[in-house]
């Protein structure tokens, strides 16, 4: 665990954030956990938390910084080998870390589709005229990532897909062998699109 931290980007939906500490701090009681706060109302969200957690913290923009940005500024800025990135909107109902750790030589492990070139998926129900879908994607719901390896590629970008030109990448350079998939609905809960519901996105 002192080679991990937990990292979530956060807009405006604090009470998912409560609910994912709680399920944070239930497994991993003083592993590093870090929110990328781009809350753009002024309001200095998780002040009580940070107040009794040590190892607990926050950074805050005070702009929208978005998803994608949100992300690729925890790893670039990280100085832990690991980061497993969560949704502001999942909460863990299991220990996750030690089992997708487990084996992990690679760039990152989560749910993994298949993607076209434009971030859809052949099971979404989007309309598009490229069914070329041959681009490996560990979503960000739920993915553990090696830092080291993750700054190699291109970065996580303000995309509806937001690791889309990092997998891309990753595929041009013959290495999607190291995007793994693993089984994180068995580990976690997910309100689908919850912070999208409230706010919307902007591309």
């Amino acid at each position: 665990m002192d080679k991990v931290k937990i990292i979530s980007v956060h807009y405006k939906t604090p009470d998912f954030i409560y609910k994912q500490y709680e399920s944070v701090r239930k497994f991993y009681p003083s592993i590093r956990y870090e929110i990328i706060d781009g809350s753009d109302n002024g309001e200095k969200y998780f002040v009580d938390l940070e107040k009794k957690d040590p190892n607990f913290h926050v950074q805050r923009f005070g702009y929208n910084i978005h998803h994608g940005p949100g992300m690729h500024h925890a790893l670039k800025n990280s100085k832990l080998k690991y980061v497993l990135i969560l949704d502001s909107d999942v909460s863990l109902k299991s220990a996750i870390i030690e089992p997708m750790m487990e084996n992990f030589i690679v760039i990152a492990k989560g749910m993994k589709i298949m993607v076209n070139n434009e971030g859809v998926s052949s099971k979404q129900y989007i309309k598009t005229q490229n069914h070329d879908f041959k681009y490996p994607y560990i979503h960000p719901y739920c993915m553990l990532i090696d830092r080291d390896k993750y700054m190699s590629y291109k970065s996580f970008d303000k995309h509806g897909a937001p690791c889309l030109n990092f997998m891309i990448d990753v595929y041009d350079k013959g290495h999607s062998d190291q995007l793994i998939g693993f089984d994180i609905e068995s580990c976690i809960n997910l309100v689908i699109r919850g912070t999208r519901s409230r706010w919307g996105i902007s591309l």
